[in-house]
C-alpha cells in the first residue's frame, strides 16, 4: 500500500478507535494508527503468509504487545464485540460484501472504512440496501489509478444514480469524474455501448454541476 493511500485511510481513523483491520497483508493501517497512539488493534488475514509478514513488521516496530494478529477468513473467528471499527482495504467489492454479510457479527461495529479495487457502483448500491451510510468518501490519484475510500455507518440512505456510481459529490474530485469522461468517451467511440453511456452521462451531470455548463 503506498503512502498516500495509507494516510487517506487512517484519516478517517482516531486512536480511540477500536480497529479490526481484515485482510492486513503487511499491517501498514495498524502500525500507522498505532504509532499515533491507537491501543485496541487487531490484524487478520486469510492467507498464513501473508499474516507472518505482519507479525514480522509489527515485532520490528516493537508494537506486538499493542497489536494483536489473527489468522482468520475474514470475521469468522473474530470476536467483533471487543471492537467498534473496520478497515477492509485493496480487496475487490465481491469479497468486501461477502464478509460484510454477517448481521451478527457487525453488530458492536460503529464504523466501516472501505477501500475497493473494483466495482464501485455495486459496493454502493448493496451497501446501502443492507442499511449503511455513506457518511464520507475520499478520492485519489496515485500514478494514474484513482482510489476511492469511504466511510460507512449503520443507517437508512438513499443515494442517487450519480452518487451509486461516482460517490459522493465533490468539487474537489473534478479530475476524477473528467477522467471517467475521457475514459467513457473512448470507449463508446469503439463500441455504442449502452452501459457505458449511462455512465458517460451521470458523470457529465457531475461536471454540469461544477461548471453549470459540460
Amino acid at each position: 500500500m503506498k503512502q498516500k493511500r495509507l494516510e487517506a485511510i487512517c484519516s478517517f481513523l482516531t486512536t480511540e478507535d477500536k480497529i479490526i483491520d481484515i485482510g492486513c497483508d503487511h499491517a501498514y493501517v495498524p502500525i500507522y494508527m498505532a504509532k499515533k497512539g491507537a491501543t485496541h488493534i487487531l490484524a487478520t488475514d486469510i492467507h498464513e503468509n501473508a499474516l507472518n509478514v505482519a507479525k514480522e513488521n509489527i515485532q520490528k516496530n516493537h508494537l506486538e504487545n499493542t497489536i494483536e494478529t489473527l489468522l482468520s477468513d475474514g470475521l469468522d473467528k473474530v470476536d467483533t464485540k471487543n471492537y467498534d471499527t473496520l478497515v477492509l482495504a485493496g480487496m475487490g467489492a465481491s469479497t468486501i460484501l461477502s464478509i460484510l454479510d454477517n448481521k451478527e457479527k457487525l453488530e458492536p461495529i460503529k464504523k466501516i472504512i472501505i477501500q475497493s479495487n473494483n466495482d464501485l457502483e455495486k459496493l454502493r448500491q448493496t451497501m446501502m440496501k443492507q442499511n449503511f451510510t455513506l457518511k464520507e468518501e475520499k478520492i485519489l490519484e496515485e500514478k494514474g489509478h484513482y482510489y476511492a475510500i469511504m466511510v460507512y455507518q449503520k443507517g437508512l440512505q438513499k443515494l442517487s444514480e450519480e452518487e451509486l456510481l461516482l460517490g459522493l459529490y465533490n468539487p474537489h474530485n473534478k479530475n476524477y469524474y473528467n477522467f471517467l469522461k475521457e475514459t467513457y468517451s473512448t470507449i463508446l467511440k469503439q463500441s455504442q455501448n449502452e452501459e457505458i453511456k449511462r455512465k458517460l452521462k451521470l458523470v457529465l451531470n457531475y461536471l454540469y454541476k461544477e461548471n453549470g455548463t459540460i
